[in-house]
């Protein structure tokens, strides 16, 4: 079903809002700059949001929907593809986050945010840390967590493997450029030193 004027609309703010929060952050993007770089006056965007925050926050329910819809179409494939090694399956899910590299970037920096912080990050890898934990559930006697089990494998797949996965992603540009290092080898060293660390808990 063709989409709408009104949802092309809406689509194009987010677009461009996400372009720009990633390039000068939440704080530094106003409304104003928004409707100049969309060509869309500011009516039209409080028409479809309340304001600023409303924008970011469409963007982080977003990106958690695609992040499920993700997860649930690997569940799918999980039985043609149970042959897979493990550190394949985390190179394939670093290119699918890889062309999410400016809405993590929000994500990560309003995370770090002293005060009036967002959540949505953490809510993001709640959903890829339940997924986890359900595919390591199959492979074990344990059909359950007890309460302190649960909290330290969210501690430890949150800490030693989806932050330096986002960080990883977020930053490998910059540091490519600094260092002077090619993105390939860049991706080979972050995959043998995930190797030694995150990966060896799953053998």
């Amino acid at each position: 079903m063709p989409k709408t004027d009104g949802e092309l609309t809406k689509e194009r703010i987010l677009q461009v809002a996400e372009k720009l929060f990633s390039e000068n952050g939440f704080d530094g993007t106003g409304v104003e700059k928004i409707a100049k770089e969309t060509g869309i006056n500011k009516g039209s965007i409080y028409y479809h949001f309340r304001d600023k925050n409303d924008i970011v926050e469409s963007l982080f329910q977003n990106i958690i929907q695609e992040v499920e819809e993700h997860i649930n179409k690997i569940n799918q494939q999980d039985a043609i593809d149970n042959q897979l090694k493990f550190e394949d399956k985390i190179i394939a899910e670093i290119d699918y986050l890889s062309c999410k590299e400016r809405i993590l970037s929000i994500l990560f920096m309003e995370a770090l945010k002293s005060g009036n912080s967002s959540d949505a990050l953490f809510k993001c890898a709640e959903v890829i840390i339940n997924h986890e934990g359900s595919s390591i559930m199959q492979f074990t006697d344990n059909k359950d967590f007890t309460k302190e089990e649960l909290e330290s494998f969210f501690v430890y797949e949150f800490f030693t493997g989806i932050i330096p996965i986002i960080s990883f992603i977020t930053l490998k540009d910059k540091w490519c450029k600094y260092f002077n290092i090619d993105e390939d080898k860049l991706m080979d060293y972050f995959m043998e030193a995930f190797k030694k660390t995150h990966l060896n808990s799953h053998k």
